[in-house]
């Protein structure tokens, strides 16, 4: 007798089949060398199995020994065919033909093949996070519908056996209430009785009795409730069938399709359960059962009442109110595909409103846009269901390739994506992948709480921002290098987009402990985007190359775009490679134009403001005059573009004219430039006069700090001849030169403390005037201040300022404090000699 060994067959190297519900067992036995079969599974993957025979080749084994050994071994195999359970026993047969046992083999790689046609396994381990994403999203909803589904569906059967019963009691209960007429016939023989034994005279006048059965009038309200008890334990039960039927309508045609269209299609059914509120109607039919049960309790502690036609009426509107319900919930699942009202045979009806209404017949449009709202509608479910840290990871992989609708509420999402940043700071790639998905809801036009912005206590956002900038920037740099290679025009216009993305969110790294929506006044003057690259290294000027050609092409000259790229490029802190300078700089006149917007003429000026030092170091040998002339106008005009000073283009601005002003004082250190910009008529001299006249003096130290820069600048202009209207008899300069030296003893850094020189001389100059009583407390005072600071010595200087600098700036300082004692006594010996006798 022949045994059998069962041991598994060996699945090819190149298929993974893990075990599911769809394996099969598929046994044989075989003592020979290994055979290779190679068997295409996507070439075969409509075949039949007799297709699959033809695509079966043998290899590293002859065909004697395949024919031989291999058709001996497989002739005592047994196989268990899953489906079916038929047994295939193939006797001990030696004149076997090998094209027999190649047709077996191939019956079975043919089941194989259909298993796996219908498997999700492939679908389950997709690489890209937009599988990843819908993939997850497929295991939440099962198993959020599948709990859905029953309690849904034990809630009906609840419904339906409880409404039979108490149906059946309820009829019992009103066939009981009904009138008998063997009363009227039990009374005519008690009379005859009478009569018989008493007399004709001994009975009342039988004409009163009547043969009818109606409702004694005390019993018209208890039938009355009684029959509206049956009714709606019946429409219960009819609600509860349509129930029935809604649900098995939600379950269908989910099976087909890729694996994005069914899960977008079930949540376009969801979205339709939601929103025509299936769950609250299905509970609905329950609260109809305990009115029925209410009723049924009022009609037997009332007893019978007379019948009447009432009880008719109740029953008629009762079941009229079924029709209509009925009615309108098949007419809304013929006019709405996405309803959840689905029941069976309306196809008719369906048709006729399909021909009568073909305008109305829109469930939800089969476009892009709709598709993109029911994705978004996917993720914020599947935030809104699962806390599972998993189902975060797979929607931020996907958050930076969808388009969001203005006004989408994602406070949910945002708040869960912050969570999760939050939990897995020590796992940097999650950590990033959650920021980047933050960041790019926050350039999209959508409400969330501004607060969720911040990362308080958050050192990690800190260490990672340079990362966070430094990737939007070369995401930038890529799609805009795939714009050259594009060969139409659709696929530039899409690279296109996508620089405009990455510099969006770029943009929105440029705060300090908090992300940023990306139009954010404080981003003009606050926002840094300075990064470095792996090695710690800066970037150099040629790696902003591209960027620089992107803001020059006026294919790309939308506001938006112009304000970002320039922000972007703000943090280069100069002019750029030698090759792309004079481009930039071209660049940087026409933002700052009169005609632009205060965001792109902002940020113009400070780009402009970033490069100083080198704008500062250009000759016309280096740039024609009439370049010069051009920046000199339009860094005028970023500030005063017409004379309406109102909205963003106000008379003062704290940020804006601070930086102006320290611009200017910076280019006013070139002799050309100081030239151009002092006896050229482009109004900077007036510009920066009017400042000091209407720029706030309450003491806020950032007051100080303009104050401070300004007086600067001031000095510069007046070492030019120019006549400043000021001197110290007006408070109001008194307050702004002291401010100026209140800032100085407070703050110490070497831009700050590089200016100390220009700020004794602007002060020296004020050294002339007559004093009186008050002049005199102010100068006390300053020589109060002038000496402090001078006491610190060069402790308080930085290592970025020279040695030479310092020792002027002391000295400065120190002749100036001399300067003010010797004022102070001659007005005190003075005023000495006035109070003197005979005086």
């Amino acid at each position: 007798m022949t045994t059998t060994s069962p041991r598994s067959s060996p699945a090819p190297t190149n298929i993974d089949l893990p075990t599911n519900e769809n394996t099969i067992d598929a046994n044989a036995v075989t003592n020979a060398p290994a055979v290779s079969i190679d068997v295409d599974l996507h070439k075969n993957k409509s075949s039949t199995p007799e297709h699959i025979q033809d695509e079966i080749k043998p290899t590293n084994a002859s065909e004697e020994h395949v024919e031989g050994g291999l058709a001996r071994n497989m002739s005592n195999t047994v196989k268990q065919i899953p489906d079916t359970g038929t047994k295939v026993n193939n006797a001990n047969d030696p004149t076997a033909s090998f094209e027999g046992r190649l047709n077996k083999m191939s019956d079975t790689l043919g089941e194989i093949l259909e298993v796996l046609k219908g498997s999700t396994i492939a679908e389950e381990t997709g690489k890209d996070d937009t599988s990843k994403f819908w993939a997850t999203y497929k295991k939440v909803s099962t198993e959020y519908d599948k709990d859905f589904l029953r309690r849904a569906n034990d809630d009906m059967g609840i419904i339906l056996t409880f409404a039979g019963l108490f149906s059946a009691v309820n009829s019992t209960f009103i066939i009981g209430m009904q009138p008998d007429p063997g009363d009227t016939t039990n009374v005519l023989l008690l009379y005859q009785i009478q009569m018989s034994v008493n007399g004709p005279n001994s009975v009342p006048d039988i004409s009163t009795l009547s043969s009818s059965t109606g409702f004694p009038s005390s019993m018209v309200w208890v039938q009355t409730l009684a029959y509206a008890s049956l009714a709606f334990s019946l429409l219960a039960a009819f609600g509860a069938v349509l129930g029935k039927q809604w649900l098995h309508s939600y379950t269908t045609n989910q099976g087909r399709g890729t694996l994005e269209d069914r899960c977008i299609e079930r949540q376009m059914k969801l979205a339709g359960a939601e929103y025509f509120r299936l769950e609250t109607i299905l509970q609905a039919f329950l609260v109809l059962l305990q009115i029925s049960l209410l009723l049924f309790g009022l009609s037997l502690s009332a007893n019978m009442w007379v019948k009447q036609t009432t009880i008719s009426s109740v029953i008629i509107g009762t079941t009229a109110f079924g029709i209509l319900f009925y009615a309108g919930t098949t007419l809304v699942s013929a006019l709405r595909s996405d309803s959840p009202f689905q029941v069976s045979g309306p196809g008719l009806f369906t048709a006729i409103c399909k021909r009568m209404l073909p305008k109305k017949f829109t469930s939800t449009p089969s476009t892009s846009d709709s598709n993109t709202f029911v994705k978004l509608s996917a993720i914020r479910w599947i935030l809104e269901t699962s806390t599972n840290p998993e189902v975060v990871d797979a929607v931020a992989g996907i958050v930076p390739f969808m388009q969001w609708p203005p006004n989408f509420d994602a406070l949910a999402l945002f708040t869960r994506l912050g969570d999760n940043s939050l939990v897995y700071r020590d796992r940097e790639e999650l950590y990033v992948k959650y920021v980047k998905a933050m960041a790019h809801l926050c350039i999209q036009p959508m409400k969330f709480d501004e607060d969720l912005l911040w990362f308080y206590g958050d050192g990690k956002y800190q260490s990672t921002q340079n990362r966070f900038i430094r990737d939007a920037f070369m995401a930038g740099r890529a799609a805009y290098d795939q714009i050259k290679n594009a060969l139409d025009e659709d696929a530039r216009r899409k690279h296109r987009a996508s620089v405009r993305t990455a510099l969006r969110t770029m943009v929105v790294y440029g705060r300090q402990m908090r992300l940023a929506r990306p139009d954010e006044e404080t981003l003009i003057w606050d926002g840094d985007l300075r990064w470095h690259d792996s090695n710690e290294d800066e970037p150099s000027c040629e790696e902003f190359d591209w960027l620089v050609d992107f803001l020059a092409d006026y294919t790309y000259r939308d506001p938006e775009t112009e304000g970002d790229a320039l922000l972007a490029l703000s943090a280069m802190c100069g002019l750029g490679s030698s090759t792309k300078r004079w481009s930039y700089i071209s660049s940087l006149i026409r933002c700052m134009g009169s005609g632009r917007p205060h965001r792109v003429r902002y940020i113009a000026l400070r780009a402009a403001f970033e490069a100083r030092k080198e704008l500062a170091s250009i000759t016309s040998a280096s740039m024609s005059l009439d370049l010069m002339d051009e920046l000199s106008r339009a860094i005028y005009t970023a500030v005063c573009p017409d004379d309406d000073h109102t909205g963003p283009d106000a008379p003062f601005l704290h940020d804006r004219d601070l930086t102006y002003t320290k611009l200017i004082g910076a280019l006013l250190q070139n002799d050309e430039w100081f030239q151009l910009l002092t006896l050229t008529q482009h109004g900077h001299v007036d510009r920066c006069i009017s400042l000091v006249k209407i720029c706030p003096i309450d003491g806020v130290f950032n007051d100080l700090y303009f104050q401070y820069n300004h007086l600067v600048t001031l000095s510069r202009i007046k070492s030019s001849g120019k006549d400043l209207p000021f001197n110290p008899s007006q408070e109001r300069w008194r307050r702004f030169i002291t401010d100026a030296w209140e800032y100085v003893y407070y703050n110490s850094n070497d831009d700050d403390d590089n200016m100390l020189p220009d700020l004794v001389t602007m002060t020296r100059l004020n050294l002339t005037a007559p004093y009186d009583a008050i002049r005199i407390e102010w100068l006390a005072d300053l020589a109060k201040k002038v000496d402090r600071i001078w006491k610190e010595g060069p402790s308080r200087f930085g290592d970025g300022i020279a040695q030479p600098r310092i020792d002027a700036a002391l000295t400065s300082m120190r002749s100036l404090y001399t300067d003010l004692i010797h004022i102070l006594e001659q007005w005190n010996t003075s005023q000495r000699d006035n109070r003197a006798p005979g005086s």
